[in-house]
């Protein structure tokens, strides 16, 4: 990474963020032998990039995602020769097994936006339960499974881009916080950071959780809030299953025998972006009431002013350099449990580590993937609402695509930013 004291005067597009998003953006752009500078308040993939659960899915799916999703399933079919790493790719298929009736006739209705895109997803009995994960209790009422889809360690995935980026000629400036993407005559001309200012006629802003801050200063209203998940790890233990599984508790093995495991319900902690965009969330709060729980943290003061004043965004963008919230040690305890019930050959395993990150939400649970009209030369590449890993190379793809020829391969105008503010109807169309 590039030292911060002698910051580049200029470059072709600077990117803010260093998530995956940001990464595959800048590795994709220095395909079109661009000049490019991401900035990093922290370091590389030090927030949900690296928290996240590691699913690569197609599955379950808002219908608008899926063509990106199997796009980007081939792009990680390829990657770790691509990038010469080890990102402990595993094609071992993506399976939630039905906990009700009502919610395999959800997975029902939504088989025909699968068949429709011609994936392989397909509803299976309790006895393929039991052969993808042999041993387990999971799967009286059966389950959806993709075969096709696939996990990745995510604290090797974006690190793997940046080293392929970098070896390309794109720079990296680790603990270089952006505090202002300056424009002239209603374009973009550069960011300002807090080393000092980098011209450039294109800005990608790839923020996650704190892009609705820096957009509000831009006269850019983005509904955002922030959730946290959390995540534990067990000890090694005996292979089980090349299946990454959702059945109550989300998990998956790793090569090395130990697995990530989480549940669906996650800690909302009240901050500002609550009080100023709540209204917007009502939808997708009546639709997943059950997985959330509202939390008061002292993140809530420290955070409370950078919608307001730049000054105080950027006291808030060097105070919390990384997002690296206390996991919620008793709903992870609750988790191990019901991992260990559902797959005893789990036995004794403890956990081993546990952490927890901030999922950037929308109100529609969809990302924006968008060039915008004002100021030109901005491009947003955020929200992706907790499911964004596993898009991260087609949407960096798509993003150097927007900028070097003007337009994306894939249509991309469910992701219009202009959504939230037009009437359209928000209701979030995924299925988990």
């Amino acid at each position: 990474m590039s030292d911060t004291r002698s910051i580049p005067k200029e470059a072709d597009v600077v990117v803010i963020g260093a998530g995956i998003h940001g990464t595959a953006t800048a590795y994709y752009l220095t395909h079109r032998n661009m000049n490019v500078v991401v900035c990093e308040k922290g370091r590389i993939a030090g927030e949900q990039s690296s928290r996240n659960w590691g699913f690569v899915r197609q599955q379950g799916r808002d219908p608008a995602e899926i063509p990106l999703m199997m796009e980007a399933n081939g792009i990680w079919r390829g990657l770790e020769r691509e990038l010469n790493a080890d990102l402990e790719w595993t094609v071992g298929g993506n399976m939630v097994v039905f906990r009700t009736g009502e919610e395999r006739a959800m997975f029902e209705r939504w088989m025909e936006h699968a068949k429709g895109a011609g994936l392989d997803s397909r509803i299976i009995d309790r006895s393929e339960v039991e052969r993808i994960v042999p041993g387990t209790t999971l799967g009286e009422l059966g389950a959806i499974y993709t075969a096709s889809d696939g996990h990745a360690e995510p604290a090797k995935a974006t690190p793997a881009l940046a080293r392929a980026a970098e070896g390309r000629g794109a720079t990296f400036l680790e603990n270089c916080a952006v505090f202002r993407v300056l424009t002239e005559g209603g374009h973009v001309s550069g960011v300002m950071t807090e080393h000092g200012e980098i011209r450039a006629p294109v800005v990608v802003l790839a923020t996650g959780a704190w892009s609705s801050k820096m957009l509000s200063h831009l006269g850019l209203k983005f509904p955002q809030v922030w959730i946290k998940g959390s995540v534990g790890r067990t000890e090694p233990v005996a292979p089980i299953s090349e299946s990454a599984v959702w059945g109550g508790v989300a998990f998956r093995q790793r090569q090395d025998g130990s697995i990530n495991f989480a549940v669906r319900s996650s800690d909302a902690d009240l901050m500002m972006q609550t009080v100023l965009h709540g209204r917007h969330f009502f939808g997708v709060g009546k639709q997943h009431m059950r997985d959330f729980r509202i939390r008061f943290r002292r993140i809530l003061f420290d955070t409370a002013m950078g919608h307001f004043s730049e000054r105080a965004l950027a006291r808030e963008l060097t105070r919390y350099r990384t997002l690296d919230p206390e996991p919620n040690h008793a709903v992870l305890a609750a988790a191990l449990t019901d991992l260990k019930r559902a797959i005893p050959a789990v036995g004794e395993a403890a956990t081993a580590k546990s952490w927890a990150g901030y999922i950037d939400m929308t109100p529609d649970l969809l990302p924006v993937i968008e060039a915008q009209e004002n100021p030109r030369g901005l491009i947003l590449a955020t929200g992706f609402s907790g499911h964004g890993f596993g898009m991260g190379p087609i949407v960096g793809k798509l993003v150097a695509q927007i900028i070097a020829v003007g337009q994306p391969s894939l249509d991309l105008s469910a992701f219009r930013f202009s959504r939230f503010h037009d009437g359209t109807d928000l209701t979030a169309g995924t299925a988990v």
